[in-house]
């Protein structure tokens, strides 16, 4: 029995050994993954300290002492890089908004005109309305990540606004020492942590955007993970066409007269359909069990029919450049899920590392997940979308055109 199963542990080695390339990518894939994962969570960890500082764009319109020392008092908070200026300007709303809506920066802080002005009337009076602030938000950025730089900023600003108002009272009531002095202590002893907060806090979207709610982890998973199942379309599809070329269809097929990209079109278009369905499910179901909003119908369609077009071009090219079915399989898992890890879809692009940032866009996860946040957290329309869907049916181009060169159609 030993030398049994030692002679069929040989033959199964010698057969593997045969595709050395289905076996390279076997120890590839899962080497890629962890250094993608390691080097993209290394952002999760490291967001908002000293050496990975979260960058927040500031307008100061009020030109007053207290936006100026709220300004000085930013600069010392460690995780937070404040940029007043481009190109050695000072950094208009416009620019700001424009800079954050481009999603080059997550969030801007604006000090409205007199607002040193609207602090000393908080100070004085007995009933203020409270001095505002705003801050500019994508809608689609880590709510977790950006809810420390938010209290730290209100943080910064009460207490500023908190010393105007003893700085005042001070003044005012100090005038007499003796029983006013501790009518003052005994006012502050009662009066410690029950004050109404010292400003109102405005946080918008960038003009165009939907209105600036933090958005839900659900909201995050469902268009992430609707991109991430797409892309396994590459599996099915890919063992399907090694299959055919195996028991040779394509070479009675092709005895007929059609074109090589006439049969391969034919032969996508069920599995195009296929992931249609599959995108419409998922989103069904975000919407129907977790009430998601879905934005413009329209848009979302648009993104959704270049997403599935990229899909079945990836598992045509998989199909191409494999020449064993376990090759084929290898390729498949591969690409949907380095390309996923890559592209934002485990791990929010915000907090990846700069390279890391680039290396996304040159993945077609990326910009099917910004499409679709755009739809759906952003609240843009049909003609807001373009370049995501343009770049997404170019992938898909390029995959094809790949795949048509690669193709063979005999084993």
């Amino acid at each position: 029995m030993h030398r049994q199963i030692a002679a069929i542990a040989l033959k199964e080695l010698k057969i593997i050994l045969k595709d050395r390339e289905a076996l390279a990518l076997l120890f590839a894939m899962p080497v890629f993954f962890i250094l993608v994962m390691s080097f993209a969570l290394e952002g999760v960890f490291e967001a908002g300290t000293a050496d990975r500082p979260i960058e927040v764009l500031l307008v100061n319109l009020d030109k007053g002492r207290v936006a100026s020392q709220i300004t000085e008092d930013m600069e010392f908070v460690e995780g937070l890089k404040v940029i007043r200026q481009v190109d050695g300007t000072d950094l208009t709303r416009y620019q700001a908004e424009h800079l954050v809506k481009e999603k080059s920066n997550p969030v801007a802080l604006i000090f409205q005109q007199n607002f040193s002005e609207s602090v000393e009337r908080f100070a004085e009076a007995t009933k203020p309305a409270p001095p505002r602030i705003t801050l500019i938000m994508d809608p689609a950025t880590n709510r977790q990540l950006l809810a420390p730089v938010q209290g730290a900023i209100r943080a910064l600003v009460e207490r500023r606004v908190g010393m105007a108002r003893q700085i005042h009272y001070i003044r005012t009531q100090f005038s007499a020492l003796g029983e006013m002095a501790q009518e003052y202590l005994t006012r502050l002893e009662n009066t410690a942590g029950r004050q109404a907060p010292a400003i109102e806090l405005e946080i918008l979207a960038p003009a165009g955007m939907a209105t600036a709610v933090r958005p839900s982890a659900t909201e995050q998973n469902v268009p992430g993970y609707t991109v991430f199942g797409v892309f396994f379309i590459v599996l099915p599809l890919a063992a399907g066409f090694m299959r055919e070329k195996h028991d040779g269809t394509f070479q009675r097929i092709l005895a007929a007269p059609i074109s090589k990209s006439t049969l391969l079109v034919g032969k996508l278009l069920p599995y195009f359909l296929l992931n249609l369905v599959q995108i419409c499910l998922m989103l069904t179901v975000g919407s129907a069990l977790f009430g998601i909003h879905m934005g413009q119908l329209h848009a979302l369609i648009l993104v959704s029919l270049a997403l599935a077009a990229c899909a079945n071009g990836l598992g045509l090219m998989v199909a191409a450049l494999g020449r064993t079915e376990a090759q084929v399989g290898a390729l498949g898992v591969f690409f949907a899920v380095i390309l996923s890890a890559l592209g934002g879809m485990m791990v929010p692009t915000f907090v990846m590392p700069d390279i890391m940032k680039t290396l996304s866009l040159f993945t077609p996860h990326a910009w099917a997940l910004s499409g679709y946040h755009d739809v759906m957290l952003r609240g843009l329309g049909l003609g807001d979308v373009w370049q995501e869907t343009t770049v997404l049916l170019g992938f898909a181009a390029l995959f094809f055109l790949i795949a048509l060169w690669c193709f063979r159609f005999t084993d």
